[in-house]
């Protein structure tokens, strides 16, 4: 099956199994000039940051960007685009922030941030369905039911996820972007006060980022984990959006959900 079909199959899974209201973005990294002017999507008229690039991503469009047009070194640096200022590995630009009690406590965080082990030309984001080639990280912004569904279904694959890194900094470009790429695992993030306020996400979103090919095992497994995992009503739902999608019925019955069936024994 092509990269695009492959895509197409797990985006309809996820989508007939969850109500995601924003699209699902994939994140292309470019490590060369030839790769960054081929990329089929416009480059940023402006400086942007790359969480903002994601936000539009989410909502139909597509952008690429180098570090002349980057607009956050939070990104910059998680990504790969440029090295860690001085400054940043030291914990002095973090301990400005006013979000650590302390110099020992904002370099412990420093320390913790994960950042691209590479180093790239640009980068390219726009919506998962978009994509002809595989991708390398794939960000879904939702609410916290589809957030514990999809959790649910990358430990349907993969068992339990035990290395969630968040600390509610950086959070697109290093907690759901630069980590899962590194560890290439799922992470979860409730987001940060910069990209709060950058990308105006609603006060109930966060994001969860993880590699293209587990985001594809993962909307398999919240596809053919609907049965234990939701209400009779959801099923019902779920059901016709499937039929819409021409997706084969995994087997979802009434009254099945382990909670239902655990409450009446």
């Amino acid at each position: 099956m092509k990269t695009a079909n492959i895509a197409k199959n797990a985006i309809d899974k996820i989508t007939a199994s969850l109500e995601i209201k924003r699209k699902i973005v994939g994140v292309k990294f470019l490590f060369t000039k030839e790769e960054y002017e081929l990329a089929d999507v416009k480059p940023a008229k402006s400086k942007i940051p790359y969480c903002v690039m994601v936000k539009l991503a989410t909502g139909g469009t597509g952008l690429k960007a180098t570090l002349e047009l980057s607009g956050c070194g939070g990104g910059t640096r998680a990504l790969g685009l440029e090295e860690p200022s001085a400054d940043f590995q030291s914990g002095c630009e973090y301990n400005s922030f006013g979000l650590y009690q302390d110099l020992a406590i904002a370099k412990n965080v420093v320390n913790n941030v994960t950042f691209c082990k590479h180093k790239i030309y640009g980068v390219m984001t726009k919506p998962l369905e978009d994509y002809n080639e595989a991708p390398d990280v794939v960000i879904i912004v939702t609410d916290s039911y589809n957030a514990m569904r999809i959790i649910q279904g990358y430990t349907y694959k993969y068992g339990t996820q035990t290395n969630f890194k968040l600390a509610g900094n950086q959070a697109v470009c290093s907690e759901c972007t630069a980590y899962p790429f590194e560890s290439n695992s799922i992470n979860m993030s409730m987001f940060c006060s910069g990209t709060r306020y950058l990308s105006g996400w609603s006060s109930e979103e966060i994001g969860i980022g993880l590699p293209y090919g587990k985001f594809i095992q993962t909307a398999d497994g919240v596809y053919l984990s609907v049965n234990g995992a939701e209400q009779n009503k959801a099923k019902e739902r779920i059901k016709e959006k499937l039929k819409d999608k021409n997706l084969p019925d995994p087997g979802i019955f009434k009254d099945e959900a382990y909670f239902i069936r655990e409450s009446k024994s």
